[in-house]
Formats: structure tokens, sequence, C-alpha cells
């Protein structure tokens, strides 16, 4: 097994594929990023991007992690690639150490030291072990209407853990992590309706954001095959000149 990469920071900020992983601070050279899964499909369209680590804590052999491309991507990783074992054919895997972490956290007593029920979790978890003194979560919402609600508490006892250990724990307003509507039995729902207006306010500002992003993808594909056209017409042009002058 390759040896455990140790921390050159104290600030580590994780990503995840909800939309604030556009907030997070790309190019601050004061802390490590940590990527998962298939997040490099998202890396062409953020400016600074980089990933000092990565995690696929998955089945390599399900469907949707078997994919030639995902494939590709796990074989050319330029950074340490943690994954349920070291796998030869992926030069920079290495075992994340699930045992390590959880002996770590069980001899200080804590009941909640195998509560993993997502990667985001196990990452959080790796932080603390690792001894990060700051630990930023972007992309990581699991609101609770999305298919990920059920995961959302593991994540949130982590958090909680990591301040109770006294580990600077920053999360961008707009996900919907370590909060509620309201306070039960103190607030009423005029204050619950407020901070769903305010949240779909924003969202539709992502809306628009991705809208026109998209847009210019449409743009530069009708231009290219604009430009495939105009060659092809004169290839055919120029073929035909070529029999004519035969």
């Amino acid at each position: 097994m390759s040896a455990q990469v140790e921390r050159k920071t104290d600030k580590v900020a994780i990503i995840g594929f909800a939309p604030s992983y556009t907030e997070a601070p790309w190019g601050n050279e004061e802390m490590e990023f940590w990527c998962l899964n298939e997040f490099y499909k998202l890396t062409p369209q953020i400016k600074n991007f980089r990933a000092d680590r990565w995690f696929e804590i998955h089945d390599i052999n399900s469907p949707s992690k078997s994919t030639l491309e995902h494939q590709a991507f796990l074989k050319q990783c330029p950074v340490p690639l943690y994954m349920w074992k070291q796998y030869p054919e992926y030069p920079n895997s290495q075992k994340f150490p699930l045992n390590e972490v959880v002996e770590f956290f069980e001899e200080k007593g804590f009941l909640g030291s195998r509560y993993f029920t997502n990667s985001v979790s196990l990452m959080i978890a790796y932080a603390i072990y690792l001894g990060f003194k700051e630990i930023s979560i972007y992309g990581v919402d699991m609101a609770t209407n999305s298919e990920y609600q059920g995961q959302r508490p593991s994540v949130e006892w982590w958090c909680g853990l990591s301040e109770g250990m006294g580990i600077k724990v920053i999360i961008p307003p707009s996900s919907d992590i370590l909060k509620c509507t309201q306070i039960y039995g103190f607030e009423s729902n005029n204050r619950n309706r407020s901070w769903m207006k305010a949240q779909v306010g924003e969202l539709s500002k992502r809306t628009k954001h991705f809208q026109q992003q998209e847009m210019q993808a449409q743009q530069v594909a009708l231009q290219s095959q604009i430009a495939q056209a105009e060659i092809r017409g004169a290839q055919q042009a120029y073929k035909e000149i070529l029999v004519r002058t035969q």
C-alpha cells in the first residue's frame, strides 16, 4: 500500500457537485482542494482549478463507474487517488485508510465513529484525522427535497464533531447543510417564507448563469458546424474542378 500523503497546509476545501462549488476559493495556494467521483467533468469551466487529492470510494465495477471515460480518468489521475484499495491499473491509487480513521475516533469515544453514509462524510473524517485546522465544504447541499437528503445527517454530524474539536468549518450560505428554515417553537412561518424566497432568488440567478453558459456553448457548436460545412463544400468544389481538368 502506498504511504498516506501528509497535509502541507492547515486548510482544506472539500468539493461536491452542487452549484455552490463555484463559490470555492479556487486558486488559493494556502489550502488543499479535494474532489471526488466524476467532478472532472466540471473542471473545464472553473478558472484556476486545482485538485490536490481525489476520492473515488465506490465499486469501480458498477455500471456507472466502469465507463470508458471514467476508467480513463482514473488511469490518468495526476494526484493521490483514494479508493477501496490500491489498483495496479491506476498508478496514483491508494487504499483509503478506513480502519485507521475509525480507530482514531473510537479511541476518543465518539459514538458516530462509523457513521459514514456518503463519500463527503469520509472525506471530512479523513481531514480531521490528518489534523487540518479549517475545513470548507462547497458543492454539498443535500437539500431535503433531493435524493441525497438521507445522507445529509451524516455530513452534519461530522461537521458538528469538527467544530466540537476546535476545527473551523466553512459552509457557503447557499448550502442547506447545518441550516433549518426556522427554529422550532420560536420562529414563525413568515421567517420560513422569507428564507425560501431568498433561496429561490439565489437559484434563479444561478439558473440564468448556467443558461448563459449553455447558450455560449451552443453558439460555439453552431459556428463549428458552419465552418465544417464550408470546408466540406470547398473540398467538394476542388474535387469537381480536378475531375474536369483531368
